[in-house]
Formats: C-alpha cells, sequence, structure tokens
C-alpha cells in the first residue's frame, strides 16, 4: 500500500522544477560580492521589488538604499575566479547564467538570479552598471530593464527565528535548573 504511494510522491517531485529548491536555500557563497562592507547579490535581470525577498530576507537580503546604490559595484566586479557562472557557461548547481553578453565578461562572474526569481534563470550583463544600458535597476537614470541588486550587511547572516526560540528555551532550562538548586540547598 506505502509502496505506491511512495513511487507517485517520488514521480512529482522529479516532475518538479528544481528552480523551487533554490528559492528556498541560502545563497550559495559564490554567487554574490563582498564590495564596499556589504554583500552584493546580482538578482534579478529586472527591477524586482522587495515581494521577490519572501524567503532571502531572513538572511538580511534587502533591496538597496539610493546611498547604497550610488556606491554599488560595477558589473566587472562580479567576476572572480571561482564565480558561480563560468565564462560562457551555466551554473552546474542552480542553473544561473549570463546573457547578453558583450566584450566586458572574460571570465567567471556571481549571478544570484534563481535565489530569487521562478521566471528567471539569467543576468543580463549589459545591463549591469558600468555597462552598456546604464546604472542598475532603482538608481537615478536607470532605464526600465536594468538589472535587480540586492544587499545585505557582511558582518554575519541573520539568524532564524527557530534558533533565536533554541537559544531562550536553553537560557530558560539553565535558569530552572538554577533556580531548583538553589531551592534544594535552602
Amino acid at each position: 500500500m506505502f509502496k505506491p504511494l511512495l513511487v507517485g510522491v517520488a514521480l512529482v517531485a522529479m516532475a518538479m522544477p528544481a528552480q523551487a529548491a533554490f528559492l528556498d536555500a541560502p545563497l550559495a557563497s559564490n554567487s554574490y560580492i563582498t564590495f564596499g562592507g556589504l554583500d552584493w547579490a546580482w538578482a534579478n535581470p529586472l527591477p524586482g521589488d522587495s515581494s521577490l525577498l519572501t524567503y532571502q530576507s531572513q538572511w538580511g537580503w534587502r533591496l538597496p538604499t539610493a546611498a547604497e546604490l550610488a556606491a554599488a559595484p560595477n558589473a566587472t566586479d562580479f567576476m572572480f575566479a571561482g564565480a558561480n557562472v563560468p565564462f560562457h557557461g551555466v551554473d552546474p548547481v542552480s542553473g544561473a547564467y549570463f546573457a547578453a553578453t558583450n566584450g566586458n565578461l572574460t571570465g567567471a562572474a556571481a549571478c544570484a538570479t534563481p535565489y530569487f526569481s521562478s521566471t528567471f534563470h539569467h543576468c543580463d550583463w549589459q545591463d549591469g552598471n558600468g555597462q552598456t544600458s546604464g546604472p542598475w535597476a532603482g538608481s537615478p537614470g536607470a532605464p526600465n530593464f536594468g538589472d535587480q541588486l540586492y544587499v545585505r550587511d557582511s558582518n554575519g547572516i541573520v539568524p532564524e527565528p527557530a534558533a533565536w526560540a533554541l537559544l531562550i528555551s536553553g537560557f530558560g532550562l539553565v535558569g530552572a535548573t538554577l533556580r531548583r538548586r538553589n531551592v534544594a540547598t535552602a
């Protein structure tokens, strides 16, 4: 009785797009950069909004402020050895890739779109700041197709609510144990 049910569940799981797994996962460390004291994720080939941060906000990701965008990295800053998208390739883990490339893309680069979007897997190289189309989405003068960046403080990850609950429970247990010990010795 359970075997057909397990086979059915396995078939449904295989038929589901792999993309969903990345929307509910922390970004891989090679899919974003640290620049100017912030972590920067090249996260969408179009302007995004905070609704794309339903899961990633628990890890501290948010839309950049105007001041942060004014000091944003250029597209070429997302290039580094070991970045998740190999030169002229596709990230074998998330499926991220660069579309609409130009001559400035000469090596591996970081693209985090699959972690923020169920619609897109790519970053448009030519739409990044310092490239042919102008500034990042949200910047003054940005085109309506400027690519979206998300940021977070690079000094650490925001803990999940469950971690806080576990920590508080542990303190409560220690307090209760000490109270019992004090009552028993009195």
